[in-house]
């Protein structure tokens, strides 16, 4: 992609990937193509093979409603949070940087950087911090590398970024060896570590005590996290300080489907110092 003055723009992708997309299209159209293919003129059978046509017929066209319905709502939201439509992931990492308890000097941590977004917006906002951005960078994703550091380079922070592979439940880093870390809705998706809270710890054991913290997950997902009270507890338990939480939801302006169970309902943000 290049912007109108032939300068190449960066390219973040997009938190709805286009090969879900292409996912719900494929569905679609192959039960559409079996659901037509079962009409077609047949030798005469018997009434139980008739019902199992039949059968199959009615989840070949369930199956059809529920691409469909689900195309256009992942389509929706794709067109809402790309960084040239809807721009809602950018108001996001907006919110990220700005409940950063930091005053920008020294080493920072960017755990599950992704396509580099929020590396390079934190680069950009504080000219003086040294930025290591680090993912795994799996095919369920439409980010790797090299797209980071063309990213970085574009936005003309490249020698102040450093991208690595690693996995976030066992960082690369020795304790306390950041002035501050940030992480945003990465750790939910972590498979090498059922245990999320336990990324949590890995997370700030590489934070220096002083440093400030923002992590952004499914918070408020009972089922991942526990009660907030009991996490918090957790945290405090760990060392960290001055702990906040706030729902993602309601913080930032969005197109109140995105408020719902199957997107941002149950996020929300950890952020303190520790």
């Amino acid at each position: 992609m290049e912007e109108k003055t032939g300068r190449p723009s960066p390219d973040y992708g997009n938190w709805v990937p286009k090969r879900l997309l292409g996912l719900c299209a494929a569905v679609f159209f192959i039960s559409a193509a079996l659901l037509a293919a079962s009409f077609l003129p047949c030798v005469r059978t018997s009434a139980a093979l008739r019902a199992a046509l039949w059968a199959l017929r009615a989840v070949l066209a369930a199956l059809c409603c529920l691409a469909a319905i689900s195309f256009k709502i992942l389509y929706r939201a794709h067109r809402d949070f790309s960084y040239s439509g809807g721009r809602l992931s950018d108001k996001i990492l907006d919110y990220v940087v700005e409940n950063l308890r930091w005053d920008g000097r020294g080493k920072i941590l960017d755990i599950g950087c992704g396509g580099g977004a929020l590396a390079v917006k934190i680069a950009k906002r504080f000219p003086e911090a040294e930025v290591t951005g680090l993912d795994y960078w799996g095919l369920k994703w439409d980010y790797c590398k090299e797209q980071c550091e063309k990213n970085a380079a574009i936005e003309g922070v490249g020698e102040r970024i450093k991208f690595i592979r690693g996995d976030a439940a066992e960082l690369p880093f020795k304790d306390g060896e950041f002035d501050a870390a940030v992480s945003n809705f990465v750790f939910h998706e972590v498979g090498s570590q059922p245990d999320k809270k336990l990324l949590v710890k890995e997370a700030l054991r590489v934070v220096k005590p002083g440093g400030g913290f923002v992590f952004h997950d499914l918070f408020y997902r009972a089922g991942t996290y526990g009660s907030t009270s009991a996490l918090e507890e957790y945290l405090r338990e760990l060392g960290a300080a001055d702990i906040r939480m706030k729902k993602t939801a309601g913080e930032i302006d969005m197109p109140e489907y995105l408020r719902g169970k199957i997107f941002l309902a149950t996020g929300g943000m950890i952020y303190g110092t520790k």
